[in-house]
């Protein structure tokens, strides 16, 4: 038994609210997703369940729960989650029904009912509310897309729909096709998503569009998405826009305008965390008969956005035609979410409002630590029982330091000031691409301290990897499934294995239930595996040691999430590659300068530590003494005067460098072997690592040449590039005594 711990957020009682929540169980623990039971008080809750993934004996690992709890208003609540005997059948006041028809799915929540037609992705049709019919047949005009002075859109032709999800409380259908171009031709393909709950008069509609077409690059210049009802009297419009409180106009007949700009990003002065909450936009239409709320997801966030609502319907620009062109790259998408609330004519906008900025900031239950603990989905300690408090504080600092950057393309990376000014951009920014695996780290970090904005940021940057640095396109098949390395716009760059993750892709997957989470991490392990098939990936020594070291995490992972025989027997031959350099070599040295083979002591760590990672697939003691064995000749060869790592074994690039992935190595080699040294070692190098780490992300708000707004300076990769290692090796430091210097005074 735990609970699920739902924190303040709204003043306004929220009866029956839809939350889910996914749970890893410990393998064995759970084989039957029908006993999980969720209580309010002594009130068992209706549940909804999907299994995500599975233990090698078949029992369950990961899976999602919906449910409908009644939420106080400016207080939190705790409800309880427990493993029950047998499986419950409860009464549900209200239930949502889904039928397959030649026509497509027809959707009942109790409240609203309505067609996802399989022609077209408009994406609702014959709506009705309360049992009546509004707005006519086809009030939507689906999702249209103007590149290059062309007009593609999505209301016609045929789409794969499929049910994501269905259930009494929830239903998903995901749809997907390719646009309709005016002389009837298929141009850029598209995915839509449209979420519906038992009892509620809204929906969820997801659009992303995929440029999977020959061309390079394409000149974005406007989406539009029209709501357009069958009005029998003047219609009452309102809009809404606003990041501390919303501001309301309103109008019985003049249209109302508003667009969200560089501009007016660049000098409103918002001080929330953005990968949770920015502020909120909505446009709403009413007749004498019904009315429908229209609210962009995070449009803030994902600026350039425009509302228009008018006597003919409303008008939601997702990219309006007055911003300048955006520049879309073979291989680039973009998700938009909006949320459609029907409601009845007299509805108060205030509340609709609450609605709307319960879509932006929902309510997110919250397992607590020791039940990741318990449950560890991960293998490793990244849930320790005890670390310095010192130590978390750091680590919240480290997560929030990173520089924001707004923007359509933009949002969930950030750029990098050190790679930038390097002239790697050539002039431009360079965006860091979320490399070191951000989303994973996060997802990690949001497990030991249940912290809301640090898995809002997990979500949001695995997000970004899968519309923009994922390469949903490319005729070069190194390139195709990768995520782009740290580069100018995002995707102008290559692709490599050692800057390439599948552990943050698989948590989004985890953590959402989202199947194009797991559909990109399958990508970038294929495309990892075909970088390592190159001649020059198999012979020791002739590539970098990272390439390899990344590439043996990524592909263990997808090894232990999938279970699949050609992920354990490719984590196996990278495993015989370096066992084999060591032989050769007699550490893992590697071409730099055309005379040298330096040791790389970032490079070589993380590879000891993906080979770690190994060890949760097969208990190989070959590889515990080459983690041994690699970590003294670290020891032996590049350390400086006062025991502290240097970079690279060149001496011009022997500066100090008490990288974070060797901390981990220490670590593992100290679990191994039981030798305290190495932990001891570790120790040192990390009070060398926290008096040179940077606490602070300063900086001014600016529009750079690609149009991002950014605040804030330095590096995009801190908190990913340290947070794993750090966490592992504070677990076994704390134990062991070696921590108590690092820690508040009493």
């Amino acid at each position: 038994m735990t609970t699920l711990y739902l924190e303040k957020i709204s003043k306004y009682d929220r009866p029956q609210e839809p939350v889910h929540v996914s749970v890893p169980f410990a393998q064995g623990k759970l084989h039957d997703a029908r006993l999980l039971s969720i209580r309010d008080g002594e009130r068992a809750l209706p549940v909804q369940t999907r299994v995500l993934a599975h233990w090698p004996d078949g029992s369950i690992k990961w899976l999602i729960a919906h449910c409908q709890p009644d939420l106080p208003g400016n207080l939190d609540k705790t409800l309880t989650l427990e493993v029950a005997d047998k499986p419950q059948h409860l009464p549900l006041a209200q239930r949502i029904t889904v039928a397959e028809t030649a026509e497509g799915y027809r959707v009942n929540t109790g409240r609203l009912s309505f067609l996802v037609p399989r022609q077209g992705f408009v994406p609702l049709a014959e709506v009705s509310l309360d049992g009546q019919p509004v707005w006519g047949g086809q009030p939507f005009q689906g999702f249209a897309l103007t590149y290059d002075g062309q007009v593609v859109d999505t209301t016609d032709g045929p789409t794969q729909l499929e049910l994501e999800e269905v259930g009494p409380l929830c239903v998903v259908i995901t749809v997907k096709g390719k646009h309709r171009r005016a002389d009837g031709q298929r141009y850029l393909d598209f995915r839509g998503r449209v979420t519906a709950y038992a009892g509620k008069p809204y929906v969820e509609v997801e659009y992303q569009f995929i440029h999977a077409e020959a061309e390079p690059e394409l000149s974005l210049q406007a989406i539009t998405f029209e709501a357009r009802p069958l009005a029998a009297a003047a219609p009452h419009l309102a809009l809404g826009e606003g990041y501390y409180r919303t501001g309301i106009q309103e109008s019985e007949g003049p249209a109302l305008d508003r667009t969200i700009d560089a501009e007016t990003v660049l000098y409103q002065a918002n001080e929330h965390y953005v990968d949770s909450f920015y502020g909120d936009f909505w446009a709403d239409w009413r007749d004498a008969n019904a009315g429908l709320m229209l609210s962009i997801y995070q449009a803030h966030q994902h600026f350039p956005k425009a509302l228009h609502v008018g006597a003919e319907g409303i008008t939601a620009y997702l990219y309006p035609p007055q911003a300048p062109a955006a520049r879309l790259l073979q291989g680039m998408a973009k998700t938009h979410r909006l949320q459609l609330h029907f409601h009845a004519a007299d509805a108060p906008l205030e509340e609709l409002s609450a609605r709307s900025l319960q879509f932006q900031l929902p309510d997110q239950p919250a397992l607590p630590a020791e039940w990741y603990r318990d449950n560890n989905p991960w293998g490793l300690d990244f849930i320790p029982e005890r670390v310095p408090d010192r130590l978390l504080t750091f680590l919240s600092i480290r997560h929030d330091q990173r520089p924001e950057a707004l923007g359509m393309f933009h949002f969930g990376d950030a750029p990098d000031a050190g790679y930038t000014e390097q002239g790697r951009g050539r002039g431009h920014t360079v965006w860091v691409n979320n490399e070191y695996d951000r989303p994973h780290a996060c997802a990690l970090f949001y497990a030991l301290t249940g912290m809301r904005r640090v898995l809002d940021s997990a979500l949001v940057c695995a997000r970004h990897w899968l519309d923009v640095d994922l390469c949903h396109h490319s005729p070069n098949p190194l390139h195709q499934g990768g995520l782009r390395i740290h580069t100018a716009y995002h995707v102008t760059g290559g692709v490599t294995p050692s800057h390439e993750w599948t552990e943050g892709l698989l948590d989004y997957y985890y953590l959402t239930g989202r199947k194009e989470g797991l559909e990109g991490a399958y990508a970038v392990a294929e495309n990892v595996m075909r970088h390592m098939a190159e001649p020059h990936m198999q012979e020791p020594g002739i590539a970098s040691v990272r390439e390899g070291g990344w590439a043996l995490r990524a592909i263990v992972a997808m090894a232990l999430a999938t279970g699949e025989e050609r992920f354990k027997r490719e984590a196996r031959r990278l495993v015989d590659l370096f066992l084999s350099w060591d032989q050769l070599y007699g550490g893992m040295l590697a071409p730099y300068t055309s005379h040298s083979m330096p040791r790389v002591v970032f490079m070589i760590a993380l590879t000891m530590n993906s080979l770690a990672r190994y060890l949760l697939l097969e208990d190989d003691e070959r590889v515990k003494k080459l983690i041994a064995h690699v970590m003294d000749d670290l020891i032996a060869h590049c350390t400086l005067p006062g025991g502290i790592f240097y970079y690279k074994e060149l001496p011009s690039l022997r500066r100090v460098a008490p990288t974070v992935h060797s901390i981990e190595s220490l670590t593992h080699a100290y679990r191994f072997t039981g030798d305290l040294r190495y932990l001891k070692i570790a120790t040192r190098q990390f009070y060398a690592f926290a008096e040179r780490a940077d606490s602070g992300r300063g900086g001014p708000k600016v529009v750079d040449d690609s149009g991002a707004v950014i605040r804030g300076t330095g590096g995009g990769r801190p908190f990913a590039d340290s947070y794993t290692s750090l966490i592992l090796f504070a677990g076994e430091a704390t134990k062991a005594g070696l921590l108590d210097w690092y820690e508040y005074p009493v």
